[in-house]
């Protein structure tokens, strides 16, 4: 299928703003673009990152097989259960770096097979789902390998200064940049991909 040229620009916009990492254009723009797709076929992009991110997860809490078989339910049958029967508090019970942003993330991509949400909804879901499953891993990655910098950011008798420098510091790494661009590129591959019915 032939792209439009506001399709072409928006791919192009957000390829700079993955390199310049500029998370605000990057979400806004992804919405956009999967609007002119199905739903369904929009969460197949999610899905993809979501079954990398997938195995990390279950290594560190292989006790939670829920989260595998919510996640096959909603990217095989597009069923989940009603958003009010989700264990929302789940969030917080998995402390390992990035698993409660990878937790919203499968909460986000059930709500989006959901048919009590407009459509409008619904590309909203499979956003924040994308965002929180990229950031996810981004902190999967740095926080394994600055293990006291987490414990500090968790721990409650830390202050605002030093949690905001921990942040700092994550953010600002170069190969934490890295990643987060590249990841992005590959997400909007993805985009362009099923945009053009591929």
């Amino acid at each position: 299928m032939t792209l439009t040229d506001e399709q072409l620009a928006d791919l192009q916009n957000m390829r700079n703003a993955a390199r310049q990492r500029e998370w605000t254009t990057l979400q806004d723009t992804f919405k956009r673009l999967i609007a002119d797709v199905d739903p369904l076929i929009a969460l197949s992009i999610t899905a993809r990152q979501m079954q990398k991110f997938l195995p990390r997860f279950e290594k560190a809490y292989p006790e939670a097989g829920w989260v595998r078989e919510l996640l096959l339910t909603v990217m095989s049958y597009a069923s989940a259960p009603a958003p009010k029967d989700l264990p929302l508090a789940a969030i917080n019970q998995f402390p390992s770096p990035g698993m409660g942003n990878f937790i919203m993330a499968v909460f986000d991509l059930a709500r989006a097979v959901r048919t009590e949400y407009t459509v409008f909804e619904r590309y909203s879901h499979i956003t924040n789902a994308t965002a929180n499953v990229v950031l996810a891993d981004l902190q999967h990655f740095y926080f394994n390998r600055h293990p006291d910098a987490y414990a500090t950011l968790r721990a409650e008798e830390s202050s605002e200064a030093e949690r905001a420098e921990i942040q700092g510091r994550f953010w600002l790494d170069g190969n934490v940049a890295w990643r987060d661009a590249a990841t992005w590129l590959e997400i909007i591959d993805d985009v362009e991909a099923k945009l053009r019915g591929e």
